[in-house]
């Protein structure tokens, strides 16, 4: 995974360094599409975010390649000086005094020392504003609400259904599924409140709202690419 993701950074850096330099009109650059899916705790997230980017890679030959983002990744950027840097250096002066705009405004009433939420933050921003990435989690539809080019997606599913599928994939009792439901749940819940201000329920956050249960991943992952052409930031 590391060798994948540091393979990715730097075919997108190495891409973002040749568009800045090729185009002198900002408004002609950063301006490919990216997706954030928001989900339930049980549903898969990940993987439907891994398939988006297959899909892309695989039909549709973009430049630079698609990748999907969750929590272990945006860790590595964020402690990965070399990585970062890289990332930053794609963004041309207009896009970094956006990107600069957009964190300030967000922590205009926050304390200074929630330092490692900015970072995540302005690590998330920049990923959005280079496009061609799947951001999983970490609010990332509220963090990018003002990027253009996003597609937020809620992955939903009842409560048992979840439950289900923490037991096969942690291979775990009913009672230690539900629990862990209910904890994560609770914590994700409280994360978004205390730093974003946001009910993760609300349907009015999202371009779409897919029940995790009824699809599979293949359907979910061509369903969120197809409300991407119907919202007009994919060609038909």
């Amino acid at each position: 995974m590391t060798a994948a993701i540091d393979k990715y950074i730097n075919a997108q850096a190495i891409y973002w360094r040749k568009q800045k330099f090729q185009h002198e009109e900002p408004q002609k650059i950063n301006k490919l599409p990216f997706v954030t899916i928001s989900r339930e705790y049980g549903c898969c997230g990940y993987q439907v975010a891994l398939r988006v980017t297959e899909i892309f890679n695989e039909e549709y030959k973009p430049e630079p390649l698609w990748a999907a983002f969750d929590k272990k990744l945006f860790e590595k950027l964020m402690t990965d000086t070399g990585l970062s840097s890289s990332l930053v250096d794609t963004l041309t002066n207009t896009a970094r005094n956006r990107l600069t705009d957009l964190v300030q405004t967000m922590f205009s009433d926050f304390p200074p020392q929630v330092a490692v939420h900015k970072k995540l933050v302005e690590t998330i921003t920049m990923l959005a504003m280079n496009g061609n990435v799947v951001i999983v989690g970490r609010g990332g539809n509220k963090i990018t609400k003002d990027v253009a080019g996003g597609f937020h997606v809620r992955l939903i599913a009842p409560f048992d259904a979840r439950v289900g599928k923490i037991m096969k994939a942690m291979d775990i009792s009913k009672l230690k599924a539900t629990n862990l439901i209910k904890e994560k749940t609770k914590e994700r819940e409280g994360y978004m409140k205390e730093f974003f201000k946001i009910d993760l329920g609300d349907p009015h956050n999202y371009d779409m709202v897919i029940n995790d249960s009824t699809f599979s991943v293949e359907n979910t992952a061509r369903m969120i690419i197809q409300g991407m052409k119907y919202k007009g930031i994919l060609p038909e």
